[in-house]
């Protein structure tokens, strides 16, 4: 099993999930964050003043699937979340030791 995690822009959610349903993702973990890469954050002007925004609102994803389903849960996201702007975000993949479901006791593959 493997835990796909991702951070994309917030407005990206609901058609990234919608896209993940259709390949067959049956759940995921939602977290708004905020965070920043390359850019560093970025000013803006409010009532005529200029501030810094250090840190750049964000949606994390945490998605656990079979092994043979991560690179095409990736693909997904990837071709889903970009703009072709800075601060798409980033993927990540881990692999996953074991999984229980709380409820039924099943494990594992079951468990997903």
């Amino acid at each position: 099993m493997k835990l796909v995690i991702a951070a994309i822009k917030p407005f990206k959610l609901e058609e990234v999930r919608e896209a993940l349903t259709s390949i067959g993702v049956r759940g995921m973990m939602v977290t708004e964050i905020k965070g920043f890469g390359s850019q560093s954050g970025h000013t803006e002007i409010y009532r005529g003043a200029e501030y810094a925004v250090n840190f750049v609102p964000k949606v994390k994803l945490e998605i656990v699937v079979s092994d043979s389903m991560a690179d095409q849960v990736v693909e997904t996201i990837a071709t889903t979340a970009k703009t072709d702007k800075i601060g798409d975000g980033k993927v990540f993949v881990l692999d996953v030791a074991s999984a229980l479901r709380v409820r039924t006791g099943e494990t594992n593959e079951d468990a997903i």
